[in-house]
């Protein structure tokens, strides 16, 4: 029995419990490896999610989830009647995995009967229950999201993230490619070149990978990108030279489905690379300022791309005018051979030639 395991005792038969996750598209993947687990220890319970716009599609159709929350920023008028929402519904347990500000303060604001966090986050005042989990020693980011939902007494026969992409995504992606100009007999890959400005591959080596992939392989190319990274394909597109290429914007869930269709995915460290990794698709993932032996792809299908320069990995502080410029040296130290080894390691299709 755990610490406060007695107090799970004293939850009505159908407690309703909200998981407060903000923050980005990665750390709500991560997250999903909670649901199942806290659904089988209280079964009967209601359990809500609540994130932000982006990572919605992420958790919009997990099975062990009864309702998801939005939160978002603005106005302001509509941020107060969320928060009232909050403390309206009555929850139970409210478990604050955000350990934030805003998330403390939310799970301040719905007075719930057990409002769960970390001992040591900032605002761990606001909770009544404050869980300390350095026992369990979490070593990656996932360890940390399990360690605390282990320690309200939950078993975890596993801690496999999970994102579950809805028939109506997968019919509606068949369309979306078809308008691209990729049929159901076709073979793709995925380029997903988006990244911050210090995280950027050159567009010529996307341009030339292209060239190569279909030279070698025959399939054809496909690139996505997420809000506001267009520009970015379209400094690609001007310098391909002879592959056969399609250009395609979604929500996520079209885009999981996609991704479930793809051969493999070339991409950055980022959301979508960790979404690829837990959708089961081979990905090769180029890392910069991030260190991948802590945010690589949970997959066995993936390869990473990594020079493990002196400065990397680098934040705020020591990132060097030259990256924030758009010319990091830890990207344009890989080459386009580099990218095709590393392909060469997940993808086993057969060769052709195009050349």
């Amino acid at each position: 029995m755990t610490t406060n395991e007695h107090l799970w005792n004293k939850l009505p038969k159908n407690p309703k419990f909200l998981i407060i996750k903000l923050r980005s598209i990665g750390d709500v993947i991560y997250n999903t490896a909670v649901y199942t687990p806290l659904k089988k220890r209280f079964p009967d319970s209601h359990l809500s999610v609540l994130v932000e716009p982006a990572s919605y599609d992420i958790v919009k159709y997990h099975p062990a989830v009864d309702k998801v929350l939005c939160f978002r920023k603005k106005p302001f008028i509509r941020q107060a009647f969320f928060y009232f929402s909050l403390y309206r519904t009555r929850y139970d347990v409210v478990i604050d995995m955000h350990e934030g500000t805003r998330g403390a303060t939310m799970c301040f604001v719905t007075q719930a009967r057990f409002r769960v966090g970390h001992k040591f986050a900032k605002r761990s005042f606001l909770y009544n229950v404050p869980l300390e989990f350095g026992d369990l020693k979490p070593r990656y980011p996932i360890d940390y999201q399990v360690a605390l939902i282990k320690k309200m007494g939950v078993n975890f026969d596993k801690t496999n993230p999970e994102i579950y992409i809805s028939d109506n995504a997968k019919e509606k992606a068949s369309g979306l490619l078809k308008k691209a100009g990729i049929y159901s007999h076709d073979s793709f890959c995925i380029f997903h070149p988006g990244a911050r400005i210090f995280d950027r591959l050159e567009s010529w080596k996307f341009a030339e990978l292209a060239d190569r992939i279909y030279e070698k392989y025959n399939l054809k190319i496909l690139f996505t990108w997420g809000s506001g990274q267009q520009e970015i394909v379209d400094q690609i597109i001007p310098k391909i030279k002879t592959a056969p290429y399609a250009l395609l914007s979604s929500n996520l869930q079209e885009l999981g489905a996609i991704t479930l269709r793809a051969q493999f995915v070339v991409c950055h460290n980022g959301g979508y690379m960790h979404m690829v990794g837990v959708l089961g698709t081979p990905v090769v993932a180029m890392f910069g300022w991030a260190n991948p032996a802590i945010w690589k792809p949970l997959s066995d299908k993936s390869e990473v791309i990594y020079k493990n320069l002196e400065c990397s990995p680098c934040g705020s502080k020591t990132i060097k005018s030259e990256c924030l410029a758009g010319d990091p040296e830890c990207k344009r130290l890989i080459t386009v051979d580099d990218i095709m080894s590393a392909i060469k390691k997940v993808y086993f299709g057969p060769i052709v030639t195009n050349g």
